[in-house]
């Protein structure tokens, strides 16, 4: 013990030291920041314009040294609290001795000696990976085989080791339940000390293809995928910078509550926007959340309108719509003899800008008859303003005005118009397209960007879309239109609250993304005790539980919802952080609301909040997907109100919610799939 807590101190003087140095060299930055300042100001009117080009270059390098210096002492003095968590003994292959190595957040060194890795260098992978025995990590020389002769674990807390823990797996049960059995916090936090091989493998791949992860409630997905984002960060850095990672965010809360996991890991945050975001910036429209949809599908008793909102989240819906698109839309170009004469043009040139219709069927029909529409008219534009003689940037200016000559030669052109059409044929009910339903706004996105293209330009080098199951085919076929490039999709079939999924549609989704299906059956989160009754409100299986011990969840019948709201909220007052009553609708969140109104404290939290930080939220199963909470108390649980296959899945979700403490009320008869507790 003494030994390593002389370590500890070594380790913490070395990041005292890099904290001074790197204190020094800022200075000396912003001094050179201010002298290129001044003399740009003094001398900016005598200056040539390779002057001023070198004025500004050493300023921007200045800023940016600046910056990158401020990052490493703000991650030296968080290292400090906790300066590593973990360390191998590691005995390379033919050599006589093992050599330790420390893993924590950072990498600390001084004078070239190094104290601390990174989590996410090569030879911190066998922490990960292996338990004692042999072992194996890859650097760009090649692999590097051995055995680890010791594997250690450390809680240090404020700058002082507690205790440490020799072990032969890959993560101690005892560090491990230590971190589950916290309360929830209103920041998801890092979880590098206590990454699980599984979920290493995925954060570590670097075949650049897009996965598929099915992973079930508490199994780590956002971790693994913000995880994921700060190891390319960090490993891949002249190929990826924090602009270059995108994550499409279920939510602004879901964004609110995952923000500081990278600048924990000493990264940037990375772009994040809502498919709403995209939405409104595309159609310009105001889009319906997509919290009243699930209102909607809850409480229709209209049997016509729920068989249209399922069949708009197939396959074979999508299918159905790129056929009408390729095969009965783009049928309808019908061009006559094309004149065109740019502004400035003479009358000698006149009949070199006559296009005969023939021709214009060609190009369209045959030449580009296989792209999508909006590629045949860019094309098509491109061959025959060539002809021109044009300079770039005139050709550019007379593109929009062209291209908008030959759109003129459809019958139709108006995207909702469009969309009438398809939904007429299809027999679906046509809407007033005056606030967007939700439903429909992935299907005019790829309307729009088959026929016309998208205005915006989103790409980026690699996406994160959590909660897969929230999106559509629809939905995937757009994105792969919008980021050609490799994605994390993370989601949980079980817990898709408007339609019932099955292994099937996650096969067919793979394939359909050409992506690496990886299946996670291990949950953290919950207790044993709230893992095990989610699991039977579905009929889960397969699912290996952590066995952290805690209370079993509650099943309370009552002649008053209000007083059992009321007498649990006091009961449990003061021992958790974060407790939230999760209903089906926003109905229900009302009816809650007016119950509690004057007696007790607390916020609603439905659709696109920033933050749950209150002791007491009322909220939705749809709203809170990914967030956690200690005690959760879902009200209204009889068998009128959760009775159908969805009604299950929705209770399912309010469940997996919960950390420490689990209740359902109800009054008159329990929900058929609440089991006796």
């Amino acid at each position: 013990m003494q030994e390593e807590k002389k370590y500890l101190k070594t380790v913490e003087n070395a990041i005292d030291e890099n904290v001074t140095r790197f204190e020094e060299e800022k200075e000396i930055e912003k001094q050179n920041y201010n002298r290129a300042q001044s003399e740009l100001s003094t001398w900016f009117y005598d200056c040539d314009s390779i002057e001023l080009s070198r004025y500004k270059m050493m300023i921007s390098e200045s800023e940016n040294r600046i910056k990158t210096l401020s990052s490493k002492i703000e991650m030296m003095k968080k290292l400090k609290n906790r300066p590593y968590f973990a360390r191998i003994d590691f005995k390379e292959k033919n050599a006589k001795n093992s050599a330790p190595y420390y893993i924590g957040l950072s990498y600390v060194a001084l004078d070239e000696k190094a104290f601390v890795y990174d989590w996410r260098a090569p030879i911190s992978s066998m922490y990960y990976n292996y338990d004692e025995g042999p072992a194996k990590y890859e650097t760009p020389d090649g692999e590097v085989e051995g055995d680890i002769t010791l594997k250690r674990q450390y809680n240090i807390q404020n700058g002082e080791l507690k205790y440490y823990i020799d072990t032969k797996q890959t993560i101690n049960d005892e560090i491990l339940q230590q971190v589950l059995s916290q309360h929830a916090s209103a920041k998801m936090k890092q979880i590098v000390s206590t990454i699980q091989k599984e979920q290493n493998e995925i954060i570590r791949e670097e075949k650049f293809r897009t996965i598929l992860v099915q992973g079930v409630a508490g199994s780590g997905k956002t971790s693994i995928a913000l995880h994921r984002a700060g190891y390319l960060l960090y490993n891949h850095r002249d190929d990826f910078s924090s602009n270059d990672v995108l994550i499409l965010s279920p939510s602004n809360l879901f964004s609110s509550y995952v923000s500081e996991v990278l600048p924990e890991l000493g990264e940037e945050n990375v772009i994040e926007m809502t498919f709403s975001h995209i939405a409104k910036t595309e159609l310009k429209k105001v889009i319906e959340p997509r919290e009243k949809l699930m209102d909607e599908i809850y409480k229709s008793k209209n049997q016509k309108k729920l068989n249209e909102i399922a069949y708009k989240a197939s396959f074979s819906y999508l299918e159905d719509l790129l056929k009408f698109l390729k095969e009965v839309y783009a049928s309808l170009f019908d061009p006559k003899d094309m004149l065109f004469k740019p502004a400035d043009a003479k009358e000698d040139t006149y009949n070199a800008f006559y296009f005969p219709k023939e021709e214009l069927k060609k190009l369209y029909f045959e030449i580009f008859g296989s792209l999508p529409i909006n590629k045949r008219i860019e094309y098509m534009t491109e061959a025959l303003i060539e002809r021109f003689g044009l300079s770039p940037k005139e050709t550019e200016l007379i593109k929009p005005r062209f291209k908008n000559m030959l759109y003129k030669f459809f019958p139709l052109s108006d995207i909702y118009k469009i969309c009438e059409v398809f939904y007429a044929r299809q027999k679906l009910a046509i809407p007033s397209f005056e606030d967007l339903a939700y439903e429909d706004v992935a299907t005019l996105l790829v309307i729009k960007e088959y026929i016309f293209g998208l205005e915006h330009d989103f790409s980026t080098k690699y996406v994160i879309i959590d909660e897969m199951q929230d999106f559509s085919p629809v939905h995937f076929y757009l994105f792969n239109h919008i980021w050609d490039c490799p994605k994390i999709i993370l989601g949980d079939i079980n817990q898709c609250i408007e339609k019932t999924l099955s292994k099937k549609y996650l096969l067919e989704l793979s394939r359909f993304l050409k992506a690496k299906l990886i299946i996670l059956n291990k949950t953290y989160r919950a207790t044993r005790q709230i893992a095990e009754f989610s699991e039977k409100i579905i009929g889960l299986k397969g699912v290996v539980n952590m066995s952290r011990e805690g209370t079993a969840p509650r099943v309370i019948r009552t002649n008053s919802t209000e007083h059992a709201l009321l007498k649990l909220i006091d009961d449990f007052r003061g021992k958790f952080d974060h407790t939230a009553i999760v209903c089906k609708t926003a109905d229900e969140v009302e009816k809650v609301a007016k119950m509690l109104k004057g007696r007790e404290e607390f916020e609603i939290i439905v659709g696109s909040d920033y933050s749950f930080d209150y002791p007491l939220v009322i909220t939705t199963a749809s709203t809170s997907k990914g967030i956690e909470f200690d005690h959760v108390i879902v009200p209204f649980a009889d068998k009128d109100n959760y009775h159908s296959s969805l009604d299950k899945n929705m209770l399912y979700v309010a469940s997996t919610r919960a950390l420490h403490q689990l209740e359902f009320v109800y009054e008159g008869h329990r929900s058929k799939f609440l089991k006796k507790a």
